[in-house]
């Protein structure tokens, strides 16, 4: 094994330490608990510092009398799932207009995550499993029947949002789409109409996409 690849697994043994921690933990509770120097232990703490994956707090828990020791945490993060959880809430209107609102969001967090840019010649349907793995999502199966497109998800990064708020997930996941097919009409050969039925008790969502024919003189 190379030394690298030793610091690297060390490394994730730390933060793993830290993320089951309670509370904030100190420099020999790491190194006793996984058995490695402590000098090691600061070198590894400095790098995850460094690479804002953890924080400094205040004194460890069970520290004894004297000078005060420092102690690290895992640093808070920013989760989208929440921010939109808290959107939901004071969004307002009715269901209806939530998700008219949330599809709207949806379009324009296509263009801010990169998704709803121009790709070279393919289906709908290999469009949009691409577009859902590069955001997290799990494809569970694509069906193909009198020219719609299913996409079957198993797994949703927003599935929690969705138990309570199925309208806010289902405006962003179609308007989201739906901008990435609009951008791309020319690529998949033509215009598709996103409809979204996340089966919020489980979690789980169903992306339908039909070809919408464009008539000619509308």
């Amino acid at each position: 094994m190379t030394g690298n690849r030793k610091a690297g697994q060390q490394r994730d043994r730390v933060l793993g330490l830290l993320r089951e921690a309670p509370q904030p933990v100190g420099v020999q509770h790491i190194a006793d608990n996984l058995q490695i120097h402590i000098t090691t232990v600061r070198f590894h703490l400095k790098t995850l510092e460094e690479q804002g994956q953890i924080v400094r707090r205040g004194s460890s828990a069970g520290q004894k009398a004297g000078r005060p020791q420092l102690a690290y945490a895992i640093a808070p993060r920013l989760d989208y799932a929440d921010v939109v959880a808290l959107f939901a809430v004071h969004l307002g209107g009715t269901a209806a207009e939530r998700e008219s609102r949330a599809a709207l969001v949806g379009a324009d967090l296509a263009h801010r995550v990169g998704v709803a840019r121009h790709r070279a010649s393919l289906s709908a349907e290999d469009l949009v499993v691409e577009t859902l793995g590069e955001l997290g999502f799990t494809v569970q199966s694509t069906l193909m029947s009198f020219g719609r497109s299913t996409v079957q998800i198993c797994s949703c990064p927003l599935a929690e949002i969705a138990t309570t708020a199925p309208e806010v997930v289902r405006g962003i996941q179609r308007g989201l789409i739906q901008e990435v097919l609009d951008v791309n009409a020319d690529a998949v050969g033509g215009q598709f109409q996103v409809t979204v039925s996340p089966d919020a008790g489980h979690g789980d969502c169903t992306v339908s996409l039909t070809l919408d024919p464009q008539v000619k003189g509308e």
